[in-house]
């Protein structure tokens, strides 16, 4: 009965002294983003096209969970200006973002879509492509 009893308090004191556990964690979002400045020329207005349509379109069910959501930023904003400098572009292109509790931890600038501009479907399955494997690494 001893060995019971002190059993007991071993488990209560112990349990009463452990970290508490946390639930799992939400997964990131990812924010898909052109950036752009004022002046848009034809080139630029057709990125901006190609890269919704490829997001909106081709990865609607990630829009549709909250897990990807799309956008566009003003680089010449200084919110647009200041997240621009974080994700590194020097240059009007589309940046994807993981976000973790409203703040930017990783990002990745997809630099091959300027070279696609003349080819919509190569253009399409790229930004595609590179969202679903930044997607798989947000987990």
């Amino acid at each position: 009965m001893a060995r019971l009893i002190l059993s007991l308090a071993i488990a209560l004191a112990t349990a009463a002294t452990a970290a508490p556990v946390q639930g799992p964690q939400a997964p990131a979002t990812v924010q898909a983003t052109y950036f752009h400045y004022n002046y848009r020329c034809i080139s630029c207005v057709k990125l901006e096209k190609w890269a919704a349509q490829a997001i909106q379109v081709g990865l609607k069910d990630s829009i549709k969970t909250g897990r990807l959501k799309w956008g566009t930023m003003d680089m010449e904003s200084p919110q647009g200006s200041a997240l621009a400098d974080k994700v590194g572009l020097m240059n009007k292109n589309v940046a994807l973002m993981e976000m973790r509790g409203g703040k930017m931890v990783r990002s990745k600038e997809l630099v091959h879509t300027w070279k696609l501009l003349r080819d919509s479907s190569a253009f399409a399955n790229y930004v595609k492509n590179e969202t679903i494997a930044f997607l798989k690494e947000a987990r």
